[in-house]
């Protein structure tokens, strides 16, 4: 019988999985509006929602790792080779460091920007140490634009060596992750 993550670690990677998805229709809707200098109710409703999402991606991060960090993790297959693993834990330690580092840069952006307000009338809390200056707003959401592009690279490797382990190998390595017995 496959060995899985904790069904709380399961639960958060797939919303966050669906989260990320939401983030990225609303980030490319979003700009492609404010470069089209197309700034109506709709435009700054997808940006307060990509904010709010964004924020909760980075929260929901930190819950996950706090639970990774106390959880047992399922073994690898005996079967997998010390590189595979390596490989393995490098692409995980990867999407980590990126879901932490985007939506930091995002908010530490919107911050210098400044434009915190996100949906209801929520006004998301400054991140300490960041001074209001549109140029370095500027910088910032340079950054955390190449940080999602990396982002979006290393996930469709994941998603495609995820899928590779369900469809091709039958490996059990997916059902890691899945709900399904």
């Amino acid at each position: 019988m496959t060995q899985r993550y904790s069904f709380s670690l399961r639960l958060m990677h797939w919303l966050s999985a669906a989260l990320i998805i939401g983030l990225l229709i609303l980030g490319f809707w979003m700009t492609s509006r404010s470069d089209a200098d197309l700034w109506d109710e709709l435009t700054n409703t997808l940006y307060a929602w990509h904010k709010f999402i964004g924020f909760l991606v980075l929260m929901i991060t930190g819950v996950r790792l706090l639970t990774k960090s106390i959880s047992k993790r399922p073994p690898y297959p005996e079967d997998f080779s010390p590189i595979q693993i390596l490989l393995a834990k490098s692409v995980q330690s990867s999407l980590y460091l990126l879901l932490f580092l985007a939506p930091l840069f995002g908010w530490a952006g919107v911050t210098a920007y400044p434009a915190l307000i996100t949906i209801g009338d929520y006004y998301l809390p400054g991140m300490p140490g960041i001074p209001k200056d549109e140029a370095l707003a500027k910088q910032l959401f340079e950054i955390h634009g190449y940080l999602v592009f990396v982002l979006i690279g290393i996930t469709l490797g994941h998603i495609t060596v995820g899928l590779g382990h369900l469809w091709l190998k039958k490996d059990e390595i997916f059902e890691r992750i899945w709900f399904r017995r």
